[in-house]
């Protein structure tokens, strides 16, 4: 999120550069004096495309920056996979996601458990006449 923050503040400054006034929203006072809502400058669009175009030229220096020379194994010595650098950084990366998480509170929590074991009854029973039903069919047609 604070990427996209980041990228907003540039296409922004980048817009300042080029001289182009953003769209304001209406005030109070235009507003009650009857003015025209301000036209729509189509930043939206243009939003899109640069964004699309900073991906492309992103991906594009990522190819060409060279790759890392290869490390000269030994026989003997034990293999140092990449895997290990992605498990670890996969593991990282999930603990920062966890922290990210919103834990419920305990009454949040009984409350959601209430309304699941709720429903599970509910289901139990619809089902339960559902089948007593279907026992009591199958028993006259047998």
């Amino acid at each position: 999120m604070a990427r996209n923050r980041q990228k907003a503040k540039q296409r922004k400054a980048r817009r300042e550069r080029q001289g182009v006034a953003p769209v304001q929203a209406r005030s109070d006072a235009a507003s009650s004096a009857g003015e025209a809502p301000p036209q729509d400058a189509g930043f939206a669009n243009t939003d899109a495309v640069e964004v699309k175009d900073e991906l492309k030229r992103e991906a594009k220096v990522a190819k060409k920056q060279p790759a890392a020379p290869a490390k000269a194994q030994t026989k003997g010595a034990a293999p140092q996979p990449k895997e290990r650098g992605r498990l670890m950084a996969f593991l990282r990366s999930s603990w920062a996601e966890l922290r990210r998480v919103q834990w419920p509170d305990r009454k949040q929590m009984t409350t959601m458990t209430s309304i699941v074991i709720g429903f599970v009854i509910i289901a139990g029973v619809y089902l339960g006449v559902i089948d007593w039903v279907a026992n009591k069919v199958v028993n006259l047609i047998i």
